[in-house]
């Protein structure tokens, strides 16, 4: 049912405590398999470029469903999106388990990012839609820190499944995967309903919100390029397995916590310059990852710093582009920034596999210094305009 008013102040904090903890557990299957994935496929020896070319798949899924993801929550609600959507994530992993098959891998990652993202849209739609008076960043900002929370506890209950054993580590992934639904049973009958609009406004949200749309695709660069290879990354470097997956949770644990003082401080700060500022803090810390790579404690201290710059991006583009939207557009707004944020995301993975493949180890920092070169230039062109 929905929301009341009188229903509000009672419920409300819990239904934004549960949505925050369920889309925590939706990204620790995200980690634990950032790191599964690559090593396993690297294990079944393919290249670093075929690498990334299955990997991407996970990505550009979104972009092949983007046009359809209206109609599908308007038909099936939030509550139908997030059931079947688990079960599809479910049978992706139990197919991955059983095959060494390249197109299998592909077909069966690709199904995997496409049901992810329909569950977090779906989350990210009902918190967005939750009426909050005050504190709205400080909410997307805890959602902002679950989405990393989540992912920097995939690596370490990666770690104490282990990589090898066969299908073992698909079956703890697909555990976490049934977990993130169980916590949601409780707030079903909260869920908003969200009316059907006859297509989705993408041009116009875009066009409305230009400078964090474009902050969401620089981000989407970082938060899926990086963790994509930064395991492989570590270990060319000479670390061990479990140390090189550990440099995904200190990234993921800069993005929970930095992030979320950033993204509280958006709620008093210009939050253009606030992204502008993260963007430059990340372009820092990867021109001196390849020289702090060689000392563990200086990695992981670089890499917790841009965590907590990446995240500030995601969370006040987010909170921004929550602010600028009615309710009747917030579908609309969530799946621009979404779509923004994949189509970085395919690039980077694209782009980082074939450097990596091609004998550049530090494709992860050409990629991400080139990224956000373009941004600035962006940013100023849009200043002079304005």
């Amino acid at each position: 049912m929905n929301l009341t008013k009188a229903q509000s102040e009672r419920w409300i904090p819990f239904v934004v405590v549960g949505l925050i903890l369920s889309t925590a557990m939706v990204q620790a299957a995200v980690g634990f398999n950032t790191v599964l994935f690559p090593v396993r496929l690297e294990d079944y020896g393919f290249s670093k470029t075929l690498i990334g070319i299955c990997l991407s798949f996970e990505v550009a899924s979104v972009l092949v469903i983007v046009g359809s993801i209206n109609g599908i929550i308007s038909r099936l609600g939030l509550v139908g999106t997030i059931f079947i959507a688990t079960s599809g994530r479910l049978l992706m992993l139990l197919i991955l388990s059983q095959t060494r098959s390249f197109p299998l891998w592909c077909f069966s990652i690709f199904g995997f990012g496409l049901t992810t993202y329909l569950i977090l849209i779906a989350l990210q739609t009902w918190i967005n839609g939750v009426p909050l008076q005050r504190y709205r960043g400080l909410v997307i900002g805890c959602f902002s820190s679950a989405l990393s929370l989540g992912t920097a506890s995939g690596p370490i209950v990666l770690n104490m499944v282990g990589v090898g054993g066969g299908a073992r580590p698909f079956q703890a992934s697909m555990g976490i995967v049934a977990l993130s639904l169980l916590l949601l049973l409780p707030l079903l009958r909260f869920a908003p309903v969200i009316s059907s609009q006859p297509r989705l406004r993408l041009r116009y949200v875009i066009r409305m919100a230009r400078v964090p749309m474009m902050s969401s695709l620089v981000g989407g660069v970082t938060f899926f390029g990086l963790p994509a290879f930064l395991t492989l990354y570590g270990m060319m470097n000479g670390l061990s397995v479990q140390r090189a997956s550990l440099l995904l949770s200190a990234f993921m644990v800069g993005s929970v916590s930095l992030g979320l003082l950033i993204s509280i401080l958006s709620d008093h700060v210009n939050r253009t310059l606030l992204i502008v500022a993260c963007v430059l803090v990340g372009v820092v810390c990867a021109v001196y990852l390849p020289l702090g790579i060689y000392n563990y404690p200086i990695a992981l201290g670089l890499l917790f710093v841009w965590g907590g710059a990446a995240g500030g991006v995601y969370a006040t583009g987010l909170a921004t582009v929550g602010h600028l939207f009615r309710q009747e557009d917030q579908v609309s707004a969530n799946v621009a920034y979404s779509m923004m944020d994949n189509l970085g995301g395919v690039i980077s993975v694209l782009l980082i596999g074939f450097l990596m493949g091609a004998g550049i180890a530090d494709g992860i920092v050409f990629v991400t210094v080139f990224t956000a070169l373009a941004y600035f230039i962006y940013c100023l062109s849009q200043l002079n305009q304005e």
